[in-house]
C-alpha cells in the first residue's frame, strides 16, 4: 500500500496506525514499545539500511512549542535496548509540536522502492496541519546513505503565530533558523570517510555539518522560486523538489539531493488536501501549518507541502 488514510484519536494511537501502514508498505517492524517517560511510545522499523524509530510524547513543552509531540530519528540497524531512544550511529531527533488528536485526518505514504520513505500529515483539526517522516534522499553526488528525517515546530508565540516567514518556525527542508527551537531537519550525508555525518538546519554559518534547504532564506536553493505563484493562465502552480545542500569547504556547498514524492508548492490556487492530476500523476497538497486565516491565528500563509500518490 503506497497512500492511505486513517484516523487516530491521540500520538500512541498514531504510532500504532503507522506501524500496521509501513508493515502494509514492505518495511519491517522492529518493535513497538513503552519509553521510559512522558507516556510515550517508540515505533522502530526499517527498509533496506534505512533505519529508523518514532516516538511520541504526551508532556513537556511550553507556550511557544506545546506538547503533544511527534518525533523521529535514524539510525544505522536495530539493537532491542531497554531504552528504546538508544540506537547505534542514531540523529538526534527532530520533533512537531502540539499534535494534539483526535485527529480530523491522517495520511499515510510510503513506499520502499527505489527509494523507501515514510511521509505522514496529521490534520489535527479542520485546515490545520503538521508533517513528519523519513526515507532517503533522491541523492546527488557521490553521497553514500542520504537519510533524512524531519517534522514541523511552529512557535506559537502571539508575535509570529502568523508570519509565516518568521524564522522562529523551524519547518521541513527549510533552514530560515533561530536557535529558539530545534532543527527540524536532518541529512546523513557522509562522504570523506567521515560516517555518519549527520547534518542539519544550523544558525551557524561557519558550522561544517550545516544543511542549507528550502524557500524562505535566501540563501535556500529554492528561494527565488516561492516567488513564482500560479500561473494566470492555468490556475496551476509547479511543484518544486526540496534541494538539499551542505558545505564542502571554502565556503562552496554541494546538493546531495532531495526526497522522492515530496515538494515545495504554493497553495494560492489550491485547497488544503486537495488532490491534482498531474498528467498521469497523482498529488495531494497540504499547507505547512495552516492556508492564510484572519491576524492572530497560526498560519503558514500560502506555503505548503505536495505529495505523490504512488500505487
Amino acid at each position: 500500500m503506497a497512500y492511505a488514510t486513517s484516523a487516530a484519536n491521540d500520538p500512541n494511537e498514531l504510532l500504532d496506525k503507522l506501524r500496521l501502514f509501513a508493515q502494509s508498505s514492505g518495511w519491517s517492524i522492529d518493535g513497538l514499545r513503552d519509553r521510559p517517560a512522558n507516556a510515550g511510545k517508540a515505533l522502530s522499523l526499517h527498509a533496506a539500511n534505512v533505519y529508523a524509530t518514532f516516538v511520541s510524547q504526551l508532556a513537556g513543552g511550553d507556550g511557544n512549542s506545546p506538547a503533544p509531540f511527534l518525533g523521529s530519528f535514524g539510525h544505522t540497524g536495530y539493537t532491542a535496548n531497554p531504552n528504546p531512544d538508544i540506537q547505534a550511529d542514531a540523529s538526534s531527533i527532530v520533533w512537531a509540536n502540539y499534535v494534539q488528536g483526535p485527529y480530523s485526518a491522517v495520511h499515510f505514504f510510503g513506499r520502499t522502492a527505489p527509494q523507501p520513505y515514510l511521509h505522514i500529515v496529521l490534520e489535527t483539526q479542520a485546515g490545520t496541519f503538521k508533517h513528519f517522516g523519513t526515507g532517503r534522499l533522491i541523492t546527488a553526488g557521490v553521497v553514500n546513505s542520504g537519510q533524512y528525517i524531519y517534522g514541523n515546530q511552529w512557535y506559537y508565540s502571539a508575535n509570529y503565530i502568523n508570519s509565516p516567514d518568521s524564522p522562529y518556525h523551524s519547518i521541513a527542508f527549510d533552514d530560515t533558523y533561530y536557535n529558539y527551537t530545534a532543527p527540524c531537519t536532518r541529512i546523513r550525508a557522509d562522504f570523506e570517510g567521515i560516517a555518519p555525518r549527520w547534518h542539519a538546519t544550523s544558525g551557524d554559518s561557519n558550522d561544517a555539518r550545516r544543511l542549507l534547504a528550502g524557500w524562505r532564506g535566501k540563501a535556500a536553493p529554492i528561494n527565488l522560486l516561492k516567488d513564482v505563484g500560479h500561473s494566470a493562465l492555468t490556475g496551476r502552480a509547479p511543484g518544486q523538489p526540496l534541494w538539499c545542500a551542505v558545505p564542502r569547504g571554502a565556503g562552496l556547498f554541494s546538493d546531495v539531493g532531495h526526497p522522492p514524492d515530496m515538494r515545495f508548492i504554493r497553495l494560492d490556487s489550491y485547497a488544503p488536501g486537495e488532490e491534482l492530476s498531474l498528467g498521469t500523476d497523482r498529488w495531494k497538497v497540504f499547507p505547512v501549518h495552516r492556508k492564510n486565516g484572519p491576524p492572530g491565528t497560526p498560519n503558514s500563509g500560502v506555503y505548503g507541502y505536495a505529495y505523490r500518490i504512488t500505487e
